[in-house]
């Protein structure tokens, strides 16, 4: 998280969840056009908010399933290809 907060894109932190109820960034409304644009250039899934109703338009849900390692190659891609200040 504070790595794609470096990149600009801030989000609250879980306190007892495997999962990131997350804004989308600064420049983005539409949750389905922002994780196509995360796959298509990053190779990054996200779930789109609004796959969970109206009410989760302008978010994504991230999992943090994975390990260090790979959490931080994908921000890595993230900033290789986005820039969200």
């Amino acid at each position: 998280m504070e790595g794609l907060a470096s990149l600009g894109w801030s989000m609250p932190k879980p306190r007892a969840s495997m999962f990131v109820w997350a804004p989308l960034p600064r420049g983005y409304s539409d949750s389905i056009r922002f994780t196509a644009e995360l796959l298509e250039k990053a190779g990054i899934i996200v779930i789109p908010g609004l796959a969970f109703g109206r009410q989760g338009e302008g978010y994504v849900r991230i999992a943090l399933v994975r390990d260090e390692t790979v959490l931080s190659e994908v921000v890595r891609r993230v900033g290789e290809k986005f820039w969200f200040k």
